[in-house]
Parts: C-alpha cells; sequence; structure tokens
C-alpha cells in the first residue's frame, strides 16, 4: 500500500496542534479555584462588604480552606463588639490567620496576659500566636519568648524573632538584655532573621549606650550576613556616634558599587548626622553609583554640605550636571548640590521643562541663580503656556514661592497675577487644598472676588466637574463662609449624592445628614474564574518590564477593580508618583497622577496574615476601605504595614527595575501575560 507522506505529516501537525490546545485549556483550566471563587466567595463578600463580623465569621467554619482563611483574614480590618469573647474564639479556632485578626484590636492587659498564659502553656511556637504576642506583647510576653529555643524552621524562626524585634522597641529593657537580643541577632548568618530580632532597635528612635554601641562594633567584626538586610540595621543603629566606625566596616566595599539598601541606609545616616574623616570619600563614590536612588540622595547630601560639595565638584557635575546620557532628574539635582550653580544657569534652565514630575527640583535650582522677580515671571510665563498635570505642578511651585517669598515683593500688581492663575488652575480642575498660600492671601482673593468664584461654576455639570466644586466650596469655607451659606444650601438642595458628601465633609453649618456609605466595587467573579489563581501582572516601563504574580484568593476586590482598569488601559502611560528610597515605589493614581485621585470606585481594605517583604506588591490607603487605583511595590521588608494594607501580589520577575525606578517613570503598558 503506497502512504502519502506529505498527507500523514500534515495530519501529525494538525494531531500535534489540537493536542497542544486540548491540553493547554487542561493546564489552565483550574476547577476547585473557579467552583470557590463564583459560587462560595460571593456570599462571604457579602458580609466582608457590609464588615458583619458575625456574618464573616459564619465562614470560619467552612469545609474549604481557602474560605475559611479568607473569612479570618477579612477580619484583620472588621470591628468586633466584645474584644475579650473575640480573643477567645481565636483561641479556640487557634488558625494563624485568626491570630493575626487579632492585630488591629484594641486588647487589654488581661487579654495581654491571657495570650501569655497560652504561649506558656504550649510546648511548641505557634507561629499565628507569636504574631499576635509581636503587635501586643509586654515585658513578660518578651521573657517567654526569649526563654525558647529558636526552631530550625526558619518562617517559624523568622516569627519568633520579629515578636522578640517588635517588642523590645515597646518596652523598658536595661543594656545586658539589649545586648542579650543583639546577641541571638548576630548569631545567625541569614539576614532575614537577624533583621528581625534587631527590628525594634531599627525602628526606634532611642539611642543605644554607649555599653551597646561598643558591644555591637566588637561583635560586628565576625558577623557575615547572607544578604545585606542586617548590615542595613546596623549601620542605622550606630551612624550617629561611630559613622568612622561604620565606614571603616565597610572599607573593602567600593561605595560605587554598593548594595543599594546598604548604600541608601549610609546616605540617611550622612544626611541625618555630623560628616566625618571618610564622608567626603563615601559621597564621591555614591556619586559615581550605578543606581540613581542611590546618586540622588548623595547629591541631597551634598547640597546640605557646601565643605565637601566643593571638595568633590568634578566628580558631581562630571557624572551628573553636565552628562547629557543621565536623567534630566540627576542632572537638576546634581547642579542643585554644587555651591556656584548660577556659572551653568544657561545651561540649566531648559533641563526637564516640560517634565512636570521634574519641576520641584527645577524651580529649586532656579531660586538658587535667579531673583525673586525672575522666577516670578518664569512660573507665570510657563502656567500661562501649560495644561494638565504640568499646569499642576507648576501651580504648586507658585504657591510654595508665594509662601516663602518677602512680603514687600506681593505688590497689588502680582497679587492680580496670581489670582489670574489660580483661577486658570481651578478650571483646570486642580485641588484648592493644595493652594492653600494662594487662597488664604487676602490680597490674592479680595471679598469682590466672591461672585467670580459662583460664576466658576455656572452652566458646569456636578457629574462632570465634581472636583472643581470641591475646590470651589472648599474656598468659599476658608474665605466667605457666612456670606456663602445661602449659596451652600442651594447647592444642597439639589439633592447631588457625590456634592452633598462633600459639603457635609466640609462642615457647613446647617446642613443635616451625615456623608453616604461607602459603595464599594462589584466584583466580576467570573472575569475572576477566568483569569486562575494567580494571573501574571506585566508592567512594561521606561525602565524596564516588572511581572507581578497575583494572588486572587487573598484580593479578590483589589484584582477585580485593577483588571477592570488593567484592560481598558487605564493604568497605561501613569507615572510613578511616589518613590520612598528603601521603602516603596507607588503609582496607579489614574485620575490626577500626583497621589490625589482614584479610579472613581473604592475596594475594602483586604488585610491578611502575610508579611510585607520586599518585593510585595500592595495597595495605596487612606484608612480601612479607602482602597482605589494606586498601587505600590516594596523595597525593602516593612512588617509595620503588615495587616493594614492589602498584599494583592509579588514581583517575580524586575526586582532590579524597581530598585531603579525614580518618582516620574512611567508605565507604558499595563497588561496580563498570556
Amino acid at each position: 500500500m503506497k502512504v502519502n507522506t506529505k498527507c500523514v505529516q500534515n495530519m501529525y501537525k494538525l494531531f500535534v496542534l489540537l493536542f497542544s490546545v486540548t491540553m493547554a485549556g487542561a493546564c489552565t483550566s483550574n476547577p476547585e479555584f473557579e467552583r470557590i471563587i463564583t459560587e462560595e466567595y460571593p456570599a462571604l463578600y457579602e458580609a466582608v462588604y457590609a464588615r458583619d463580623a458575625e456574618k464573616i465569621l459564619s465562614f470560619a467554619s467552612h469545609p474549604d480552606e481557602e474560605v475559611v482563611t479568607q473569612a479570618w483574614n477579612a477580619m484583620i480590618n472588621t470591628p468586633v463588639e466584645d474584644v475579650s469573647a473575640y480573643v477567645s474564639q481565636v483561641a479556640e479556632a487557634n488558625h494563624k490567620t485568626a491570630w493575626a485578626s487579632l492585630w488591629n484590636k484594641e486588647l487589654s492587659e488581661d487579654d495581654v496576659e491571657r495570650l501569655n498564659n497560652w504561649f506558656a502553656e504550649s510546648d511548641t511556637l505557634n507561629v499565628g500566636l507569636m504574631s499576635a504576642l509581636a503587635v501586643h506583647g509586654n515585658k513578660r510576653s518578651l521573657d517567654f519568648l526569649m526563654q525558647r529555643q529558636p526552631p530550625m524552621v526558619e518562617e517559624i524562626h523568622l516569627e519568633l524573632a520579629y515578636a522578640i524585634g517588635r517588642i523590645s522597641m515597646n518596652v523598658e529593657l536595661d543594656d545586658t538584655y539589649k545586648i542579650k537580643i543583639i546577641d541571638r541577632a548576630l548569631r545567625y548568618p541569614r539576614s532575614s532573621i537577624s533583621q528581625a530580632y534587631l527590628y525594634g532597635f531599627y525602628r526606634s528612635d532611642e539611642e543605644l549606650s554607649k555599653e551597646v554601641q561598643q558591644h555591637i562594633i566588637d561583635s560586628w567584626i565576625n558577623f557575615y550576613p547572607d544578604e545585606a538586610g542586617a548590615n542595613r540595621y546596623l549601620t542605622k543603629m550606630l551612624m550617629k556616634d561611630n559613622a568612622t566606625m561604620v565606614f571603616h566596616h565597610f572599607v573593602k566595599d567600593e561605595f560605587n558599587t554598593m548594595d543599594i539598601e546598604l548604600a541608601l541606609e549610609m546616605l540617611r545616616g550622612i544626611q541625618r548626622h555630623e560628616p566625618v574623616k571618610y564622608t567626603t570619600v563615601a559621597l564621591n563614590g555614591f556619586v559615581q553609583h550605578s543606581n540613581p536612588l542611590v546618586v540622588e540622595q548623595a547629591l541631597i547630601a551634598l547640597a546640605a554640605n557646601d565643605t565637601i560639595s566643593e571638595r568633590i565638584e568634578n566628580s558631581t557635575l562630571n557624572y551628573t550636571a553636565l552628562n547629557t546620557e543621565v536623567d534630566a532628574r540627576l542632572r537638576l539635582y546634581g547642579w542643585n548640590s554644587i555651591v556656584r550653580p548660577e556659572r551653568y544657569t544657561d545651561r540649566m534652565k531648559d533641563v526637564g521643562k516640560s517634565d512636570p514630575y521634574l519641576q520641584n527640583i527645577r524651580y529649586r535650582v532656579l531660586k538658587k541663580v535667579w531673583s525673586d522677580e525672575e522666577v516670578f515671571n518664569q512660573l507665570v510665563s510657563e502656567i500661562e503656556a501649560s495644561n494638565g498635570l504640568l499646569l499642576s505642578m507648576l501651580m504648586s511651585e507658585l504657591n510654595a514661592f508665594w509662601a516663602n517669598v518677602e512680603d514687600d515683593f506681593k505688590t497689588d500688581e502680582r497679587a492680580d497675577i496670581v489670582k489670574d492663575q489660580l483661577f486658570q488652575a481651578l478650571n483646570n480642575g486642580d485641588r484648592a487644598y493644595m493652594l492653600r498660600a494662594l487662597i488664604t492671601d487676602e490680597a490674592v482673593l479680595t471679598e469682590e472676588d466672591f461672585d467670580a468664584l459662583i460664576v466658576l461654576l455656572d452652566d458646569k455639570a456636578v457629574g462632570d466637574h465634581l472636583s472643581m466644586y470641591s475646590s470651589v466650596t472648599f474656598i468659599l469655607k476658608e474665605r466667605y463662609e457666612e456670606r456663602a451659606n445661602e449659596f451652600i444650601n442651594e447647592l444642597f438642595a439639589q439633592n447631588n449624592t457625590d456634592l452633598n458628601d462633600v459639603l457635609l465633609r466640609q462642615e457647613w453649618e446647617g446642613l443635616t445628614g451625615s456623608p453616604s456609605v461607602v459603595s464599594f466595587r462589584k466584583i466580576d467573579w467570573e472575569r475572576l474564574a477566568e483569569l486562575g489563581p494567580n494571573p501574571i501582572l506585566i508592567l512594561d516601563t521606561n525602565k524596564g518590564t516588572i511581572k507581578i504574580k497575583m494572588d486572587v484568593y487573598t484580593a479578590p476586590a483589589t484584582i477585580s477593580g485593577m483588571d477592570s482598569l488593567i484592560t481598558s488601559d487605564s493604568y497605561d502611560s501613569v507615572a510613578f508618583h511616589r518613590v520612598v528610597p528603601n521603602f516603596v515605589i507607588q503609582g496607579g493614581d489614574v485620575e490626577t497622577g500626583r497621589g490625589f485621585g482614584g479610579p472613581g470606585y473604592t475596594v475594602p481594605t483586604e488585610g491578611s496574615a502575610q508579611h510585607y517583604f520586599r518585593g510585595k506588591a500592595g495597595v495605596a490607603s487612606s484608612g480601612v476601605d479607602t482602597e482605589g487605583s494606586q498601587y505600590f511595590v516594596m523595597h525593602t521588608w516593612a512588617p509595620h504595614l503588615n495587616g493594614s494594607y492589602t498584599i494583592y501580589g509579588e514581583v517575580i520577575s524586575g526586582m532590579e527595575v524597581v530598585d531603579r525606578i525614580t518618582v516620574g517613570d512611567t508605565v507604558i503598558y499595563a497588561y496580563w501575560e498570556e
């Protein structure tokens, strides 16, 4: 029989293709997850949205462990009427996350003693109970914890060390006790464990005695942690009184290639304390570092010390200000750090001119080289030619300038110019509370301007211009309260829920009622089932790509909201508006780009028992159940955020990009990995 080889090959290819598609569907399908997320979670979240403790706790005995865990997670930020009875309920459940639900509760001294007794009576180290003791424990708790033999299991040891470290920050200890804890910390080369023991000393503002510091110095020489975190803590603890020794400890390290976390901690110490012999050498190296945050912080330190700045001016100029290959941000910080930047006025004045996020440092430099009149005229000229976010940032600079300039500069003519810019900013939708120096100046806003403010709202629909209504009524309350009452009552009588909430929060006299209860965004459970338990969010930034593995079981409301923004391209071209070195990068303000806006919806706080380790991704918040679109990624471990802020995922690729992000860097595209 003759075989058609080509036909067989084509059939084989078709079979492989069909098999691949079938297997791909089988691999991505997760029936158990889909069942739990579409059939079990919706009822739980009805209780969560209502913050109904009794209903939430009814899910604590659910047959699905994922539901049980999420119920206890929800209780972290849900109030209870009888805390003591709730502590008993937690102990009976003895679930790790149940213990975490005590973190944000107000425990009595008797309740804390009950925790102590349960811990003392237990033969094993209960991770959940130790996490509760970390937050609420007292000196007796610390004694019990210190008596326990450190376990071999790292997760358990970390909780033991963190409980000891955190309690040590809140109780009075003598030097002998402090040294005992420090010796424990320096016994373990695992940096995360050592950091946890040292956490209280690192976070506390209390200075260690000379004896304790000397003990650390003597012991440090034989301490070789696997990562920089523990050395960073020790650097902070010693930098004020023993900076020379700290620099000498790292003498074999090159400052221009030093670990980023350690370099930033050292720079924080340089900024806070008096310089020593090695400070000049260190700053000269840090200015040449490859990480932009390290360079920026070094330049900030130089700007505060003219003597050192002059010594290393050539390095500063060559590596930053005059180097056209580095970011405009670092060039501006470079000019700001030198003693006589006026020599480079023509070269610097237009650098970063069109970047909203550079206006603060740009005008800081221009104020050094120009007269007040020149700065004022430049600001006004640029404001008149700007719109959107750039206009908003320039108005903030005008506000700061007006707040600090001498009174004799504030002529009637200039005050009228400022008034014109203020009205332009209000038309732009700028928040009035950010321009307080302008709105409170009676030369800028006079009694005659009352009617002009009212006119701003003519023919403006509240739904399209709520921020303008909010700003104008804020100004009326600040400056014209009695005169504006009739107008405010007319607005209130229109019964626009959003506007009335604004007016009630502004506490206008004569208005009755309370701001409406927050209405949370409806979760699309079917869409979450499509995404799966751990979808990968990709952030393509101007510095590189960041991949975040999401945790739908832990943060379904958050991720459902983010999904709506991701699929509508709302996160695209949105900048990181906040960067705190050795802490976080924060972005996702899809409304204002400045950290004051949101997506037009609210989701609840979805706390969990997880630690805020380096690389964890969380949601910005102004209080419980106020979350929206803004997200952040951790540079370093920050356990003080645990429970109070939603963790929705973790960076699995691109932490080197996170480390290089500075204010103004942008997410070009945000999308789901296919």
